[in-house]
């Protein structure tokens, strides 16, 4: 007997406002549902361009709203989870809806993303390309992705959608998205570069928006079997639409989730001879979920793609609760913060995947593990805002150690104080060094201004001398990464805090500084660096 060929009405929605997007989707999905339509695929672009949050985001948190505005990006919120997107005028989209039916009770998001993102590069390697599926979510070129997918439900039906990357303008995108890259220099950018591309870099051309939707529809006819025909909106669908519009244009739909602290990036750094591991963790407080990780640095990694495919595994995944965290042993071995659900992901992917040179499990582990330790110092009293404004060096943050001395960098001083590449200070409150001086006092600690890099290795080495067992100190996370090691070989305990305004990193002037002649004029976080001295020494003396 004859199979029978599935029928599916294809509609181009072409450009439409995010508000006008996300109501359709809505409207389509329950008009599957009730089963008004048959199974669609859609495709949509929108203009003006614009940035979705995923439906359990806060814009405000992963958006720069400011930003956004001021360039007339629209904001919107998706009905489907996931991350912050930017969306070019040139981008397509691709939607499919559907019921379980329709693909054999195929269950489970895992299974869709395979299916549909295969169904999809199908039709991109009509170009000529070669495109794949990456677990979890994206279809890669060369370790590249060029688009990411994501669905929702209604009861029994599902919609679920993709987004291929057409002509990304990757300047816009950084400044629009919070990107887990501090400072947007060019060598960030052309990071990023290597993680993403797009189909007018791969074919050297901007293909023809309809040319993009033949080839797409085509992928899915192949792969899915089915026959496809040319449809439009019904009246039903219509109407469920022109009554879900005003909500979506709405700032209560926008701006739903206003949670300050809901998701955040944590830091932690791995630091060799050779290279150096930044490792950003983008984590849910509230479920206490891993979102997602990112790993960059100036390090070396063969095949270049295995860093993005471990990128892509390590979404969605439980960090545990708190009491589910063990609080490892009181004899110097190091705190073990990590997860089973995190562990078990790492191992899966290096055991499944081929032999990786320049990252290890252990290395990665470390990363992670120190990245969610920073947690653990809340518990101290800290703002969860100032967490990677600590960094500690030869001993974990809660260690049971008095600081002796505090080290004042020298461009904490007023350019022209007349104390700026020396010790001492008289107190004019032109900068922060005074409050600093004074805090440190109340607390029986010592201070001393470091006035160049071989004054810091000296003073460190006298400090052992003295029999000294803790310092702590203010410098860029710039100095702190390029001097990790030093700072190890001294092996002297201590504490460093972030210093705010622009750095002699920031401005190119390292090697001024180095030699004690930057001109430049930072700042101290003096409510961290009181809270910080209240933890270790206690209670201050005033006098």
């Amino acid at each position: 007997m004859k199979k029978e060929i599935k029928k599916v009405r294809v509609i181009d929605t072409g450009h439409l406002s995010a508000a006008e997007n996300m109501a359709l989707d809505a409207a389509i999905l329950e008009a599957r549902e009730k089963n008004l339509i048959p199974d669609t695929l859609r495709f949509l672009s929108f203009k003006p361009h614009c940035a979705l949050v995923g439906n359990f985001q806060s814009a405000e948190k992963e958006l720069r709203l400011d930003y956004c505005k001021q360039n007339s990006i629209e904001i919107n919120r998706r009905i489907t989870g996931g991350g912050a997107l930017y969306w070019g005028q040139k981008d397509v989209g691709w939607e499919y809806f559907a019921t379980g039916q329709s693909f054999g009770g195929c269950a489970g998001y895992e299974q869709y993303y395979e299916l549909f993102c295969s169904a999809a590069a199908f039709g991109i390697n009509m170009f000529g390309l070669k495109s794949g599926f990456r677990p979890r979510n994206d279809i890669e070129i060369n370790g590249r992705k060029i688009s990411g997918s994501g669905g929702t439900s209604l009861k029994d039906a599902f919609m679920f959608q993709g987004t291929l990357l057409v002509d990304l303008e990757i300047d816009i995108m950084l400044r629009a998205l919070r990107v887990p890259v501090e400072k947007l220099k060019y060598s960030e950018i052309n990071s990023l570069k290597d993680r993403l591309t797009w189909l007018s870099r791969e074919l050297g051309y901007c293909p023809d928006r309809n040319d993009i939707i033949n080839n797409l529809t085509g992928g899915f006819k192949h792969y899915f079997e089915i026959e496809t025909y040319k449809g439009k909106l019904s009246e039903e669908e219509e109407k469920i639409y022109n009554l879900k519009l005003p909500y979506f244009k709405s700032s209560s739909h926008v701006y739903k989730i206003t949670e300050h602290n809901s998701s955040s990036y944590i830091y932690s750094y791995h630091k060799s001879d050779k290279k150096v591991i930044k490792c950003s963790v983008n984590i849910d407080l509230k479920r206490r979920i891993l979102k997602n990780v990112y790993f960059t640095g100036d390090f070396f990694c063969y095949p270049a793609r295995a860093v993005y495919d471990l990128e892509s595994t390590m979404k969605n995944i439980s960090i545990g609760k708190n009491k589910d965290l063990p609080a490892g042993a009181d004899n110097g071995a190091v705190k073990k913060f990590l997860s089973k659900n995190i562990e078990d992901r790492i191992d899966s992917f290096f055991d499944n995947y081929s032999p990786i040179a320049g990252i290890s499990k252990m290395i990665i582990k470390k990363l992670l593990n120190d990245a969610i330790a920073r947690l653990d110092i809340c518990r101290h009293g800290v703002e969860y805002e100032n967490i990677n404004d600590i960094n500690t060096v030869c001993a974990e943050f809660d260690n049971k150690n008095i600081i002796d001395v505090f080290l004042i960098p020298y461009c904490a001083k007023h350019p022209d104080c007349r104390y700026r590449y020396s010790q001492g200070c008289n107190f004019c409150g032109k900068c922060t060094v005074g409050d600093a001086i004074k805090l440190a006092g109340a607390y029986k600690i010592s201070h001393i201004t470091i006035t160049s890099f071989e004054h810091l290795m000296k003073t460190l080495e006298k400090l052992k001398i003295q029999n000294k067992k803790y310092f702590a100190g203010c410098c860029c996370e710039a100095f702190y990464l390029k001097h990790l090691n030093h700072f190890k070989e001294k092996n002297l305990a201590g504490i460093l805090m972030n210093i705010d305004n622009s750095t002699c990193y920031d401005l190119g002037k390292e090697k001024d500084a180095y030699a004690g002649k930057f001109e430049g004029f930072t700042d101290i976080k003096l409510p961290l660096l009181k809270k910080i001295f209240e933890i270790y020494n206690k209670h201050p003396v005033y006098i």
